[in-house]
């Protein structure tokens, strides 16, 4: 799938979710922006605001969705686009408290039988995302607001490193993969830019926080 044009994709991450209960909220429904997590949206579309976008999509959960809309507001007339692909990881730890969690390094992968994902299920589909943008949008810009591990495998992935069957301690080590923070801000953006398939070579990419 090579092509003479640079597709660019803003991989980003939701903002703050209101999550007083502090659990791993997952794929569970009802769980929205926080007042701040609104600000850091506004923040990323601002910083979005003057990018040649052409689309704008979202994973279906709320809080990606609320992200979304509000990045396609600086770019009249866009409205958010669902893929499936961008989705919150499918893990058998929802709703356990964040405190739990935190005592296990946040190894969400470990004895992971399917249906829940493992890291590699994870980047397969976010390739499969990038592989339709390029064919669908080749040489423009788009926008995908995803989650945390959607942005931490493909990052690894641009950085020649395979996504660990096991998570523990990964998040310590991504400073090693040249990510400039332990783990994405939420409203960050990963920027990267394709100029064939990313199955078939590398895309630059960097990061950027935009609050």
């Amino acid at each position: 799938m090579e092509t003479a044009m640079e597709t660019t994709v803003y991989l980003m991450r939701h903002g703050e979710v209101h999550n007083p209960g502090k659990i791993l909220y997952g794929r569970l429904p009802g769980y929205y922006l926080s007042e701040a997590g609104r600000q850091q949206a506004h923040a990323a579309g601002r910083w979005l605001q003057d990018k040649p976008i052409r689309a704008v999509y979202a994973s279906p959960m709320e809080r990606t969705q609320q992200t979304a809309q509000i990045v396609s507001e600086y770019h009249p007339p866009l409205s958010p686009i669902t893929d499936e692909r961008l989705i919150e990881i499918c893990t058998p730890h929802e709703g356990r408290l964040t405190a739990e969690l935190e005592a296990l390094n946040w190894d969400l992968y470990s004895g992971n039988q399917p249906p829940y994902e493992v890291p590699q299920t994870v980047l397969e589909r976010v390739l499969d995302f990038f592989d339709f943008v390029i064919q669908a949008h080749p040489g423009e810009a788009v926008v995908a607001v995803g989650h945390g591990d959607i942005l931490v495998f493909p990052w690894l992935h641009a950085h020649g490193a395979a996504p660990p069957a096991q998570m523990a301690h990964m998040k310590d080590r991504l400073r090693a993969y040249q990510l400039p923070v332990d783990y994405p801000a939420t409203a960050s953006l990963m920027h990267f830019t394709f100029r064939a398939s990313p199955r078939q070579s590398r895309p630059q990419v960097s990061y950027f926080c935009p609050y």
